[in-house]
């Protein structure tokens, strides 16, 4: 029989592996986690600021006293969502209560970036988003951080259904490259347009590369391109291989349905895929 003391062991360590478990559970949550314009930022979870010298209030409100200035990049915890809004760059936004360090304060959410990636290449670069609103039409913000400065950032529109994921993936073998990465859109309705849209990060500069196209409405058509890296399955060494299919019902009564399909392998100059005009010719 184990002895009291061994049991004791047993049972702590029980405890701190189900405690593991939990964090990685909800850690995985929010890395996967859909966001839009209208999500609400999670209780208790660490989000980090996309905005610079952002005023932490000591109540909801721009007229209330400001309690310290947090840097682009401060970690923060959300500990509640106030039911009072601000319009900020074009999208009502919520103002919560957050944790920071040892003090609690307010803040509006469109100041918040809600996803943080880390360079690949450079653990002090780290990569944050947000979103903004013009003309009916929804933008992701993303910024290139070090050591509390930003080094570029760049807007991509939103497509598809107005839900999406931010990914980086890597160099994925490309040549000057540190980071790939990607604004994953969502499209769940038929006729809707999804697809990638890509950013490429060199060190420097912040590059809205490419978008790739999914849609297809009911088995009356459908769309569908790609990019496949050197480092991808599939891959070729030293070039990224761009696909493209096209599908469309003919005649319906005889189920005729016509695909073509096109590969193209293309170089990285630096600044942009080679050939300029591939998906043209």
């Amino acid at each position: 029989m184990p002895s009291e003391r061994v049991m004791e062991i047993l049972n702590t360590m029980k405890k701190i592996h189900c405690c593991i478990l939990v964090l990685l559970l909800v850690f995985t949550n929010v890395m996967s986690q859909h966001f839009d314009k209208n999500t609400v930022l999670t209780k208790g979870t660490t989000y980090y600021m996309f905005g610079d010298n952002v005023k932490l209030r000591e109540a909801p409100g721009l007229d209330s006293k400001t309690l310290v200035l947090l840097p682009i990049g401060s970690e923060i915890k959300i500990l509640d969502m106030m039911e009072i809004s601000h319009m900020y760059n074009g999208i009502s936004s919520p103002w919560y209560k957050v944790s920071f360090e040892n003090q609690i304060g307010y803040l509006v959410g469109g100041l918040i970036s809600i996803y943080r990636h880390a360079s690949h290449k450079d653990s002090n670069t780290n990569f944050l988003c947000n979103l903004s609103e013009k003309d009916e039409r929804v933008f992701v913000n993303i910024r290139a951080t070090s050591k509390g400065k930003v080094i570029d950032e760049v807007s991509v529109r939103l497509i598809g259904n107005g839900s999406f994921q931010f990914k980086n993936i890597g160099h994925r073998g490309v040549k000057q490259l540190h980071d790939i990465l990607f604004v994953d859109n969502d499209s769940e309705s038929c006729g809707v347009n999804g697809g990638k849209s890509y950013v490429f990060w060199d060190g420097t500069t912040l590059r809205h590369v490419a978008n790739t196209s999914e849609i297809g409405d009911g088995g009356l058509y459908h769309h569908h391109s790609e990019y496949i890296f050197p480092e991808d399955k599939d891959g070729r060494e030293n070039v990224v291989i761009y696909k493209e299919e096209h599908g469309e019902l003919k005649d319906e009564e005889t189920e005729w349905y016509v695909t073509t399909k096109q590969e193209r392998n293309l170089t990285w100059d630096g600044e942009k895929f080679l050939p300029v005009n591939y998906r043209e010719e």
